[in-house]
């Protein structure tokens, strides 16, 4: 029965009909799946070139806005910190870094000095006019005493760092002769300074920042022209200026780092047997500053009536003005005369 009916079907062309309509039903869904996939192919294509356009475009607004702002950022970062090249020259701007040609006193330092100063014009003024009206004197005097407090810190300071860089020149030269590079051997004659005088030395600091800009491939007779510029000292301007002509011209940097390192060695110790041999002299020229200022003191105590003629009148104090200026310029000779300049 059920044999006779598939036949039934068959024969009279339904099934063949049905399996024409699911032949043309299947292709038109495939039709309909492929025009669906071509349509999602183009949404494809249309968002990732609205993607593309919009990234250039991002791209575009980003480097108009941020690009020359970078440039702008990088031109004012130059003028103000770094360095501009004049004449074959550096010419150091505000960096951030200490200038050693300059000295700043600590709030500290400065109500130290400044109140030794109030005092030594207080005595001066009791001293010379012994008077309230001639008060005013006592300022020229701690000002004066101040900027030559702030003179000898700023030479120290520099002796100081002169001294600790002949032994940073010495380190170098060692380490180039062991086969260093320039580079290396700065870092290794750096560490060895910071073990030799501590961290906290001016030079080690120094070294430590030229080390720290020489991984981000800064020149190194760059950073030690620097240095030598915010120095004030001459001998290590020398020797930037030396490594600078090495490094552009060639040559054997060991030779010349040993005859530069020679040449500030035999300066350094010259300048310090000039010191030791006029430590002596320099002392009597201090005892000696302060002996008139004794010498009227000994008159006031011990003779009451003996100088009290020269104060209270117009001419006592024009005349007791006129020796305080020639006192003040004898000192400054005398403080020269003992400074001796290799």
């Amino acid at each position: 029965m059920n044999l006779e009916i598939v036949k039934n079907w068959k024969s009279s062309g339904r099934g063949a009909a049905s399996r024409e309509e699911d032949r043309k039903g299947g292709t038109s869904g495939r039709k309909v799946l492929k025009e669906r996939s071509g349509e999602g192919e183009k949404k494809e294509g249309r968002w990732r070139k609205t993607a593309e356009a919009g990234g250039a475009g991002r791209k575009r607004k980003t480097e108009g806005a941020e690009g020359p702002g970078r440039k702008r950022k990088t031109a004012w970062a130059g003028r103000a910190g770094g360095s501009d090249e004049i004449s074959g020259a550096k010419r150091i701007r505000r960096t951030g870094k200490t200038d050693y040609r300059v000295y700043t006193f600590s709030p500290v330092e400065l109500l130290k000095y400044g109140f030794i100063g109030m005092l030594l014009g207080v005595c001066v003024v009791w001293l010379c006019y012994h008077s309230l009206f001639a008060a005013p004197v006592a300022v020229p005097v701690m000002v004066f005493y101040v900027l030559a407090k702030k003179k000898q810190k700023r030479e120290e300071r520099q002796r100081l760092l002169n001294y600790h860089f002949r032994d940073f020149l010495s380190s170098l030269h060692t380490n180039l002769l062991a086969g260093y590079s320039l580079e290396n051997g700065v870092r290794m004659s750096a560490s060895d300074l910071a073990k030799l005088y501590g961290r906290r030395d001016a030079l080690a600091a120094e070294l430590k920042d030229i080390t720290g800009q020489m991984r981000f491939g800064k020149p190194v007779e760059q950073l030690f022209l620097e240095l030598g510029t915010r120095s004030g000292v001459e001998d290590i301007m020398n020797f930037s200026e030396v490594l600078v002509i090495a490094k552009r011209t060639g040559g054997d940097m060991s030779h010349i780092l040993e005859s530069t390192w020679r040449n500030i060695c035999e300066k350094i110790d010259t300048r310090q047997e000039i010191d030791t041999v006029t430590a002596s002299r320099r002392y009597e020229q201090s005892i000696m500053s302060f002996m008139p200022a004794g010498i009227i003191l000994y008159m006031r105590v011990t003779f009451e009536g003996f100088s009290d003629k020269i104060y209270g009148n117009p001419a006592g104090a024009v005349l007791m003005t006129f020796c305080l200026i020639l006192y003040a310029g004898a000192f400054a000779a005398g403080r020269k005369m003992c400074k001796i300049e290799v």
